[in-house]
Formats: C-alpha cells, structure tokens, sequence
C-alpha cells in the first residue's frame, strides 16, 4: 500500500512551540495541536476533523473563504479548500490546497496516511503551473519564493470504482514536509480530516467476507479471493484489512509460498486506526507459473513509523488458502490469420527484448477474438532490477506509445508504486526496438535469444 519512498531523515524530535525549516542542523519535527496555538489556527488531533477557520484578508486575494488547516508549522502554512473535479485533469476528483512558505527553502511534500471514507488508498499529487503544465508525481514541489503554482492532492475516477463509491464523504491524510534540497529539516504534521459538505452522508458499508488469514489485537486480515488476468506479475492474492485498534499499523508479508515454492510477496500495506484496506498481493517470479494453487502466507505486523521500520508487534502463524486451479488462455481461436494481422496493425515486433544492461522489454498482443477490435498491446520491462513497468500501449504511425505505471523495490524488498511515465516505442534496424522512457533518455533494446528466454522460464518456474 505504501505509495512513496518516505525521504525520513535521521531522527531528531524536537519540542518547541512553533517550529519552521529554517537553521542548517538536520532534524525531524512533529507539529501537533499544542505547538500551533499561537498561530492563526490550530492542527488536529490524530483521526480527528481538522479545526476550519477562516482566512484573514492577509492570506485570501479579495475575499476570505472557509478553509481546512491541514498543516501549521509557522514557516509552512497549508490548507485544503474544498473538492472539485480537475480541469486540467480529465475532469477527475481533487482536494486543492493552499500553500503558504516562509521557510525561504524549497520544499518536498509527501502524502502518508491517506483514507478516503474509510478505505485507505495512495493519493497522486498534482501541480499546475502558470502556464497550466501539469506535473503528475508523488510529492509535491514547492519554490522557496514567487510561488504561483496550483497544489492538488488526485483522488481519481479509479478510486471510486475501486471502493465502490458513489461521493467523496471525506477524506483524511497526514503530511511529511521535507525542508531544503539535502533534507535540512523534515516536519511531520498529525492526521486531519478533511469534510466534503456537498456529500449525502450516506452511510459507508464494508465487506470483510472471507477466509479469515488473521485477527488479533484489533487487526483483522481477510483473503477475499484471486486474480488470474495473465499479466507480467501473474497471479494475485485480494486481502481485505480493518483495524480497530488505537494504533497505525504497518503491514509486512515475509515469507510466502506458491504451490510449495518459495516466491517473495508485494502487498505490504498501512493501515490507521478505524481505517480498512483493499490489497493485492504478487510475488516475484511468478508471472509464468499456472494460476495458483496453495498459497501460503506469514504476517509481520508493525507499529507504524514513518521515519523508519517501526516496532515489531506481532509475527503470525502460517496461514494456508486453497484455490482452485483456473486456466486462463488468451486466444484467437476463430479468427483468421488475416483478422489477427489486422488487428495487430503494422506492428509486428513482439516477445521478449534486452539492452544487455539489465534493463528488459516485453511486448505482448493481448486481443482475443472476443476484442479484436480494440488492438490490445501490452508494454511491460525493468530497469535496473529495481523499477518495474508496465501498461497498455497504442499503434501510431510511429510506433507504440501509452502511459506506464511503476512500482520501485527497496533493498529491504518493500514494493512502492512509483511516479507514472509515457513510453515511445519504434522500430531500430532489423529486428530491434528504441524505446523513449519520459524524459530520461533512449533504451536500444534487441530480441532475446529463443533458448535464453526458455531457460529464464524455466528457472522462474523452478524458484
């Protein structure tokens, strides 16, 4: 579930009534209630709704308007001003913020935390600057000085389809302000709540059915169920999550077994109190073994802190699901070669691709003869065996090109999506492919021998 890659400095509490960025010593500070007394407004205590004051005619243009004070550290003022559905972003749900810095160092700011009517989930950040550019990415950018960007925290049409919800009821977050280009200072500032007054109030309702993986001290873990759309992660394991404890807790799956084979799992998680959470687990290496099986998962259970691993709570037992065994075959059976070639356009160039740097390429026809139609491809590779890609692509007349979705790896093995990005992808000599990734360069990329990708496949299938 974890999102970004937290930039924690070393740890250094600091006591103080109101508390800035400024001073060359790197620490870490907590802004609470009680340190912003003497401030225009003050924090929220943890889990509860923020305080809503209104502007004075220093802070507003013209006319003051009902804010939510999300963050109060004297140097960095920042407030939420309400929903609204993104023009400049396909018209897709947004919580706008206000920004306000004197700390005259530029700022980073990540989102932890974030639950929107209960369900946890990893909100995008959004900048528009004044020539409307939209800067998509995982935290925010603030200048030290002639700030006129737009700060948004991206809530998105995906969410909502993916909890089931109709409105945004609210929506609560903490935020970690990160002070100066080395980390001169790292502010951490308390969960608020943020209330959308438009909303129903219609009640939230969960569903926690299933197999009950584990439940102890007000944690409860659900298997829901399977996935077994063939894609470059193969199959996944659903977990449903609430916590009914006064604690956040931090989520960790250490060892996993898939049919009696080792394979590390990715569905590490945050979960605050009263919250609940929708997970997908994957494992390493497991995108060319057959749909499941007998899964076998262990849960780390964690104190949640975002400047490092946290305390260790509890280890569970082994927890054992049986699946039944679906095959899924993607196939155009019924259709004619000429159909398929159609339907795959000009493009011809598919299979498996290699720089000879670590760095792979696949590219997959996914149509059926149920889709034909829609000229399915899918794009998906690594790079540095630590950032993990992949995502639909369209035929141009230059190539293939979509947006790519991203999950990095820690050397800890934590899985974190990473910030989306668009591939170009075009022909390059014979049989070879150049691929544009954002804007960081050119990847030369060439087929893979036949029997190299035999023999990965069979040491994926044997790990």
């Amino acid at each position: 579930m974890k999102k970004k890659i937290t930039f924690a400095i070393a740890l250094c509490m600091a006591v103080c009534s109101v508390a800035g960025c400024s001073g060359e010593k790197k620490e870490t500070q907590t802004t609470t209630s009680a340190e912003v007394t003497e401030t225009a407004s003050e924090s929220a205590a943890p889990g509860t709704e923020a305080s809503v004051s209104e502007t004075t005619e220093e802070e507003a243009p013209e006319e003051t308007v009902a804010e939510t004070v999300v963050f109060d550290s004297g140097d960095v003022f920042i407030t939420a001003r309400g929903f609204r559905d993104c023009e400049e972003y396909d018209d897709e749900p947004v919580l706008d913020l206000n920004i306000s810095n004197k700390t005259g160092q530029p700022l980073t700011i990540f989102v932890h935390e974030a639950s929107i009517n209960g369900w946890m989930f990893d909100p995008d950040t959004l900048t528009v600057d004044e020539t409307g550019y939209l800067n998509i990415g995982g935290a925010l950018n603030v200048p030290a000085e002639n700030d006129t960007n737009k700060y948004s925290l991206h809530i998105g049409d995906y969410v909502l389809q993916q909890f089931g919800l109709s409105e945004i009821n609210e929506i609560e977050f903490s935020l970690e302000v990160v002070c100066g280009e080395e980390g001169d200072k790292t502010l951490y500032g308390e969960r608020v709540t943020v209330k959308n007054p438009d909303a129903s109030g219609a009640e939230q309702t969960y569903d926690d059915s299933g197999d009950v993986a584990y439940d102890k001290d007000g944690l409860k873990v659900v298997v829901k169920g399977a996935d077994y759309e063939p894609d470059f992660w193969g199959p996944t394991v659903r977990l449903y999550a609430y916590n009914s404890s006064d604690k956040t807790l931090r989520v960790r799956i250490p060892k996993s077994t898939l049919n009696g084979e080792e394979h590390m799992a990715f569905g590490d998680f945050e979960i605050t109190p009263g919250k609940h959470v929708l997970e997908s687990v994957m494992f390493e290496n497991a995108g060319s073994l057959p749909p499941l099986g007998t899964v076998e998962l262990t849960f780390d259970i964690y104190d949640y802190d975002p400047t490092g691993e946290g305390t260790l709570l509890d280890t569970s037992e082994k927890f054992t699901a049986e699946f039944e065994p679906v095959e899924v075959v993607r196939s155009v059976e019924g259709a004619t070669e000429e159909e398929i070639a159609e339907a795959k356009g000009w493009w011809t160039r598919e299979g498996e691709f290699t720089d000879g740097n670590g760095n792979s390429l696949t590219l997959t026809f996914l149509s059926t003869s149920n889709n034909l139609d829609e000229n399915v491809w899918y794009a998906n590779g690594n790079f540095d065996e630590k950032i993990y890609w992949g995502g639909n692509v369209s035929v141009t007349d230059a190539g293939l090109e979509g947006p790519m979705s991203t999950v990095t790896f820690s050397e800890a093995g934590e899985v974190n999506a990473g910030e989306n990005f668009d591939v170009k992808i075009s022909e390059e000599g014979d049989n070879g492919i150049l691929l544009a990734y954002g804007t960081e360069g050119e990847y030369h990329f060439t087929p893979v021998p036949a029997e190299d990708a035999a023999a990965g496949e069979s040491s994926d299938s044997a790990q």
